[in-house]
Formats: structure tokens, sequence, C-alpha cells
């Protein structure tokens, strides 16, 4: 952990040095206007002048170096960030989906945006906590030790306690809690965030799926936490109030009197300051531990993630007016799982495709895996005789368009949204297909028709944004076409409309359906169960030949009625 912190920080470890270093020289001129008005008390009027100089100097100092040390943490800070934010894009565009699969939205999210944002203590923060930790403690010590060494040990006895509880609390007997605490509260921020993706489940089903989860979700973070405080929370308590000021000032005041050596004033009043420097930062410890503690996990994870191998690609380039797929013994493995196994498939030219199966039968991930979205576990994948990873990128692109389930436009004018894989497109052609889909009525209605920018001018409907999606991937010239349930979200008339303009596409088409009129009119029907390709054939052949498919048929019948 602490080496990927190191790896981390590798660009910026000059800057942190000399901010470090100027935070040494600030916490020792922090110390100068204390001990300037301890000896205010005892010296005549007229030397008043030189320690309030003095005074002024030390604070002067202590400002200018404090300033430069936290501009350059923060600077530090700053391009970390960004830097690391522009590697997290980077990579996270060249990862296979199935890391995706794995990390999910949640895992995602804590790396891209708390993940980073929690290094922030790490290089804006750090640097003066060390020095407040270090420094000026064993400074403000060193001085008071010169003036009365006796009472400098009785002074620091509190000191000693509030940190030997402090240790304690942060032993290996108390890990398991903190553990607790931090992993049932990362649940908890998991289940708030799919609570509020979906406020009209958690409406429609009270008490009952995303609801109950969140409820579960608190209940167990509230069993953790309360164990935490039940355990550590007098250790804690006694930690804040041995070391708070009121206990201090009265213990240095207590040790005077009690101790057998005298103490002038100025001792005294130096005593009465200088301990609380000692202490400030042994109280900032818990919190400064917890957010560096919370730097490393999140260093750990993004040094991981900038880890992954990267997808790579080939240098072939591929004739895009043609395009036949080939399967020859192919899996795929998620985290121990087998998704799909043993897939043996021809897809022609011009071919019209169905997949169909249960949920879990891996339709998806055979989709996924013609769009090289990832790599199978076994076995290899050709377009046109050429292993898929031979292919460039462009050509990829070139040779694949792929529309997944739920698709969101994105914010920007629906003629930017369609354009995206044919920026040459002309508006007659997107007409054409807008009509196609119906949507055609519905874009001419606002004043500035193609130019309405999605969710400002125009708000789009699931459906509508699904044929958005359709459209864009037909006006490409790419001669694979692949679809993730085109027609889930929309009207039986305009799920017919779709289909019979897919079907009547000159390119290979695949799509991913339990639309009985898709199924009716695909060329073949390939059947999945639980990963494997247990039948494929027409319409009318699994109708005679296969029994699963009649048991999956019977059952769509059953809900469409």
């Amino acid at each position: 952990m602490h080496r990927a912190l190191w790896t981390l920080l590798r660009p910026y470890r000059l800057t942190l040095l000399f901010a470090v270093i100027l935070q040494a020289i600030a916490g020792l001129c922090s110390l100068i206007p204390l001990i300037a008005i301890s000896q205010l008390a005892t010296v005549s009027v007229h030397q008043y002048s030189e320690w309030l100089i003095i005074a002024c100097i030390g604070g002067t100092t202590w400002l200018i170096c404090q300033t430069i040390a936290f501009y350059l943490t923060h600077q530090t800070d700053n391009h970390l960030c960004y830097q690391i934010r522009l590697q997290l894009i980077d990579k996270i565009a060249k990862l296979p989906l199935s890391h995706f699969a794995q990390q999910g939205k949640e895992g995602f999210q804590q790396l891209v945006d708390r993940d980073v944002r929690w290094l922030h203590q790490l290089t804006a923060h750090a640097p003066a906590d060390i020095t407040k930790l270090a420094v000026v403690p064993i400074s403000a010590t060193a001085i008071l030790a010169w003036q009365n060494i006796l009472l400098t040990l009785f002074c620091l006895i509190p000191l000693a306690i509030s940190v030997y509880l402090f240790r304690r609390m942060r032993s290996a007997r108390y890990q398991s809690l903190y553990s607790a605490r931090n992993e049932t509260l990362g649940y908890l921020y998991q289940q708030y965030s799919e609570l509020a993706d979906n406020p009209v489940l958690a409406r429609q089903y009270p008490d009952q799926l995303i609801q109950k989860k969140t409820s579960q979700a608190l209940s167990q973070f509230t069993t953790a936490f309360n164990q935490w405080i039940g355990k550590i929370g007098a250790l804690s308590s006694l930690t804040q109030v041995s070391i708070s000021s009121t206990l201090l000032s009265l213990w240095v005041i207590f040790g005077t009197l009690l101790l057998p050596i005298e103490t002038s004033l100025a001792q005294t009043i130096l005593f009465l300051l200088l301990i609380h420097s000692i202490a400030a930062p042994v109280a900032a410890m818990g919190h400064g531990a917890d957010a560096l503690h919370l730097a490393m996990g999140a260093s750990e994870r993004i040094t991981q993630l900038l880890a992954q191998p990267d997808m790579h690609y080939g240098e072939k380039q591929l004739d895009t007016h043609h395009c036949e797929l080939s399967f020859s013994q192919v899996g795929v493995e998620l985290g121990g799982n087998k998704i799909l196994s043993n897939i043996n498939l021809n897809i022609q030219h011009n071919e019209f495709v169905a997949i169909v199966g249960a949920s879990g039968a891996g339709k998806s991930t055979l989709l996924q895996l013609m769009a090289r979205f990832l790599d199978p576990t076994q076995g290899d994948i050709r377009v046109n005789h050429i292993p898929l990873p031979e292919l460039s990128l462009q050509s990829l692109n070139q040779t694949v368009s792929i529309v997944m389930q739920n698709t969101h436009p994105m914010s920007c004018s629906i003629r930017e949204n369609l354009q995206i894989f044919a920026p040459d497109v002309t508006d007659e052609k997107i007409y054409h297909y807008l009509g196609a889909v119906n949507l055609l009525p519905l874009i001419k209605q606002h004043p500035k028709g193609l130019d309405s920018v999605i969710g400002q001018d125009i708000t789009l409907s699931g459906g509508e944004a699904q044929r958005l999606a359709i459209v864009r991937a037909l006006l490409s010239s790419a001669p694979l076409l692949l679809f993730d349930e085109p027609t889930s979200a929309l009207d039986p008339q305009n799920a017919q409309c779709v289909l019979s303009l897919l079907r009547a596409e000159q390119r290979t088409c695949v799509l991913v359906t339990h639309d009985l009129s898709g199924l009716s009119i695909a060329d073949r029907i390939l059947l999945l169960d639980n990963g494997e390709l247990i039948a494929q054939g027409s319409h009318q052949q699994l109708c005679e030949l296969s029994e699963p498919y009649q048991q999956l048929l019977h059952a769509l019948e059953k809900n469409r009625a």
C-alpha cells in the first residue's frame, strides 16, 4: 500500500519535500511569538519593543512559509488529481467490458470520484500534519526541557497517556471494528445510490426490493457503528479529555505548585503556551490517521486499476461492405463463473440472426464478444476470417455498430447525436430513418428541429431514446449491426416498425430479443441455455424440433397475454 502511494507521488516528491521543509520552518517560527509573550511578563517596559519585533518577525516568517507551503501542496494536489483523472479516463476507454461488469457502477464511482478526492488529504494536508506532529512538538519540548526538565516531564504525562490510548484504539484488537464500520458505510452509500436511481420502484414497492435493501444496509451500519463506539468510545473520550486545554492548563499550574523546583512567572506562561503546541497535533492524530488511511486505500485501488491489462488491437483493415462472423470453441469466464462455454457458430453476410434464452443465459455477453467489448477466455472469434484482436481499432469501429439496452442520448442536439458514427450524413437520410421509426413528427414539431438540444429543447421518453439510438446505428456504414433488446421499451406498433426496418437492411444483423415478431422474421435463431448454444435454426424448425424453444415460446406468449 505504501508502495502504491510512493508510485503515484513520484513526479511530485521534490515539490512535497520542499513544502515539508517550509512547513518545518513555519512550525519553528510559530513558537517564537509564544516565547516572546512569555518574556513580556518579566522584562522592563523599554524592552517590550524588542520582543514585539521578534514576535512580528517570527509570525511573519511563519505566515510566508506556511502560505508558500500550502500553495505548493494544493497546486500539487490539483495537478495530481487532474493527471490521475486523465489516466483513469484513458484507462477506462481501454479496459474490457468485463472489468466494468465486475466493478459495477458503484465501484467506478468509488475510483473516479471518492478515491481521487481522498488523495487530497495526502497531498494538500499531509505535509503540514507531519510537521505539526513531529517538528513542533519536539522543538517545543526541547525549549521547555531547557527551561525546567522536571516540570517538562511532569507536563508530558497527560500527553503520554493520550498517545498510549490512541495507539490502543488503533491496535489490531480493534481493527475489525474499523473495517466493519467502513465496509457497512460503503455498502450503505451503494444502496442509497441505487435507491436514488430507482425512485419509481421504491415508490411502487415500499419496504421491498431496493427500499428493503437500503433499510437493511442502514441497520447493518448502525449495528457496526454502535459496536465501534461501544468498544472504543470510552478510550476516545479519555484521549480527548487528557489533552483538553483546561486539563493541560490546570496540570501545568498543579506542577508548578507540586514540584520542588522554583518556577518563574515567565516560565509558567511559557509552559502554558507551549504545552498546547505539543498537544494540538496529538489531538488531530485520530482524524489525520483516518484521512491518511483512506488516502492509502484509494491509492492502492487506483494503482491496481491502472495496472490492469489493456485491450490490444492489431493493424489489419477490413472490407467494410462485407461481414462474416465465426466462433470456434469460444468460452468466457468472469470472476470464476462460466458465462459462455464451447460456442461454435458461423454467421453469414447479410444474415438476420436472433439470440434468445432465459435471463443469465449469456445472450448479452455473446453480443459483446462480437463487438469486442471483451475477449473470450478460450477459443477464437474471426471476422471475414481475420481474428478480431488483429483488427485495428479504427477498422473495428467502422465494422461494428452496437445498440445496448437502456441507451441514454447525450446532452447535445439531435443532429449531433445522430452524426457520431456518420459525420457526413445528409439531412435527407436522417429524415428517412427518423420517419421509419416514427420519430420525425416529434422532432419536426419543435422549432429547432434536428438542432433541438436533448434535455433543454426536447425531452425523450425511454422508447424514443431507444429508437434514436437505433437510427444512429443504422446511419453508420458498419456492415455488422448488433442490438440488445431493441424493442424492449417500445409499444407493439413501433416495435413492428423497428423490426421491419432492421430486416430490410442489407447488412449482417444480430439481435438479442424476446419479441415474437422478431423471432418469426429471423433467418436463424440461436437458443442459449446456461452459457451453451443448445439449438439453432429458423423459427419454424425450432418450433418443430426443439422442446426448450417450445417452452420458451410458451412462456413468452403467456407473458404477452
